[in-house]
């Protein structure tokens, strides 16, 4: 029970952190391949703290197991002020672009990363099959969302609300989904001392999937609904709107 616990958040939080990222990336005027790069980078170093966790377990594991909520209110705390940041300083300065260090890809990134290893600490312990195997597909699920929703960035560009606005909104419901997280996360003792049959593991395992997956989705759902983008077609819109506009530069 508690290895489905832990893997469900960490596919949770790196599928909500990688858009997040991912539309941060958005805030700066970075090229697509540059963008690939740092997708790339970011499963890479995924990938080794995923290593350098299940190495130091014995280590960590003590450290991290009685304070995981607190790690994830934390978490949830600073990616909460970093949106309200992010939404309070467009609206004193309009700025459109910032740098790649700007206070939305720094904080969503350390927030993130911190939220892995912690919780890949205590996968270590629980895991019955291999940890290697899934911090690799967890590196890619997180490079994958984050070069997406940099592409799906462009789009947002176009909206009506101010796109530093829109990516503030989402840290925001970020934030709140790390708080509730940190709120209702059971105690991992209490996990280990429970019996379960395989019957009541399954079951438990989609029950823990489907509320955390029906979550992100309600999340991301909530920031397209507030774009007024609610079919293919207002995707389409939006696309060819942003095509126009550069096509319009150029001339």
């Amino acid at each position: 029970m508690a290895e489905l616990l832990w893997e469900s958040l960490i596919v949770s939080i790196t599928l909500l952190f990688g858009i997040n990222i991912g539309l941060a990336l958005g805030l700066t005027k970075m090229y697509k391949k540059e963008a690939l790069t740092v997708s790339v980078l970011y499963g890479l170093i995924v990938l080794i703290l995923g290593m350098t966790a299940n190495l130091l377990k014995d280590l960590l594991y003590g450290v991290l197991d009685p304070y995981i909520s607190v790690i994830l209110g934390i978490i949830g705390l600073l990616t909460l002020l970093g949106g309200i940041y992010t939404v309070d300083k467009w609206n004193k300065t309009k700025q459109e672009y910032y740098p790649f260090a700007s206070t939305a890809i720094i904080t969503s990134s350390i927030c993130y990363f911190l939220g892995f290893v912690s919780l890949a600490v205590l996968l270590s312990r629980e895991i019955t099959s291999s940890f290697l195997g899934f911090s690799l597909i967890i590196a890619i699920v997180l490079g994958v969302s984050l070069i997406i929703s940099y592409l799906f960035s462009k789009i947002l560009r176009n909206a009506e609300s101010p796109y530093s606005v829109l990516l503030g909104n989402f840290m925001i419901l970020n934030g709140f989904y790390c708080l509730i997280c940190a709120f209702f996360i059971p105690n991992i003792g209490t996990l280990e001392l429970t019996q379960m049959n395989p019957l009541s593991i399954d079951s438990s395992f989609y029950m823990i999937f489907l509320i955390m997956a029906a979550f992100g989705v309600f999340l991301v759902g909530v920031y397209l609904r507030q774009e007024g983008i609610t079919s293919l077609k207002d995707l389409y819109q939006r696309k060819s709107a942003s095509k126009s506009d550069k096509i319009e530069k150029i001339s």
